[in-house]
């Protein structure tokens, strides 16, 4: 959003309704990164299971 590229300007101090607009940007920022790295692990995990039930699935004795 507007209010995270608040935050990487930097020629100007970050102090009134600007250092709270990018304070603002701070939190989206960190909230957007989080979701994408719990998503990124999520689909990882879902792999790993899936991988899992394969294994264990094939390791039965009509192989």
């Amino acid at each position: 959003t507007l209010t995270g590229l608040f935050y990487f300007f930097f020629s100007k101090e970050h102090t009134g309704v600007f250092g709270k607009i990018s304070r603002v940007g701070i939190w989206f920022l960190m909230v957007s990164f989080g979701a994408a790295f719990g998503f990124a692990v999520m689909g990882r995990i879902s792999l790993l299971i899936g991988r899992f039930y394969d294994l264990i699935q094939f390791s039965g004795s009509q192989y």
